[in-house]
C-alpha cells in the first residue's frame, strides 16, 4: 500500500479487494481509495461523475472506491496498530453543534486498509465494529448522536500470497482484530473532531 495527500485528496493505491458504503461503493476488487474534500456547501447532481471526475484529474488508479468530505485534508488522521491502517477525516454536523457565527463541516469517513486477508464476513463486520467505534468516540466526547447523514466507511485488505498472508476470519468488537479497529478508529475520531471543531477540544 501507498498514500499520499494532493490537490486535497487523499490516494491509497494497491491491489485491493474491499466493501465501501460510499458513492460507488460495494463489494469489488480496487486499485485505489480516495477522500477527496469539496467546499462547504457542495452540490453536485451526479456524484459519481464527479468522483470520476477527481480521478481522473489526479490520475488515480481505476477502479476506485471513492469518498466526499468537507473537512479540510490538513485534518486527517492515520492511526496504525500491527497490520492495520486507519484513515479518518471527523466533521459532524446536527442541530446540537450547530453555531450562529460560522458552518460546520459534516461527514465522517473512515478507510481501513489491513495488511492481512479477510474472509467476507470480517469485511462486514468490521464496517460494523467501525460503526460502532465511531458511534462510541462521539459519545465519549459528549454528544448525542451516533453519526452525520453523509458518513462512509471502506474496508480493503490488500491482495496478497495467500501462503504468507495472516487470515482473519471475525472482525467483531471482542476480537483481536476488532478491538485493534475499535482502538484506530476511536482515537482517529476524537482528533478528527478536535481538529475540525477546536471548541470541541476540552471533551
Amino acid at each position: 500500500m501507498k498514500y499520499c495527500t494532493k490537490n486535497s485528496t487523499l490516494i491509497i493505491s494497491g491491489e485491493f479487494e474491499g466493501l465501501s458504503t460510499g458513492i460507488n461503493g460495494g463489494r469489488g476488487y480496487v486499485k485505489s481509495i480516495f477522500n477527496h474534500e469539496v467546499n462547504n456547501g457542495f452540490e453536485f447532481k451526479d456524484p459519481v461523475q464527479y468522483l470520476d471526475n477527481v480521478a481522473e484529474y489526479n490520475e488515480v488508479y481505476k477502479p476506485y472506491f471513492g469518498l466526499l468530505t468537507a473537512v479540510e485534508m490538513e485534518n486527517l488522521c492515520i492511526k496504525t496498530d500491527d497490520n492495520l491502517t486507519t484513515f479518518v477525516t471527523a466533521g459532524i454536523t446536527h442541530p446540537s453543534v450547530y453555531r450562529l457565527d460560522g458552518y460546520y463541516p459534516g461527514t465522517i469517513n473512515i478507510i481501513l486498509v489491513v495488511d492481512a486477508e479477510l474472509s467476507e464476513g470480517a469485511m462486514a463486520g468490521a464496517i460494523i465494529t467501525a460503526t460502532e467505534a465511531k458511534g462510541l468516540a462521539l459519545m465519549k466526547m459528549g454528544y448525542d448522536f451516533l453519526g452525520t447523514t453523509t458518513d462512509a466507511v471502506v474496508v480493503a485488505y490488500q491482495k496478497q500470497n495467500k501462503n504468507s498472508s495472516p487470515y482473519i476470519e471475525y472482525a467483531g468488537s471482542y476480537t483481536d482484530f476488532g478491538k485493534k479497529i475499535t482502538d484506530t478508529v476511536v482515537k482517529g475520531v476524537k482528533e478528527g473532531i478536535k481538529k475540525t471543531h477546536p471548541e470541541s477540544a476540552s471533551y
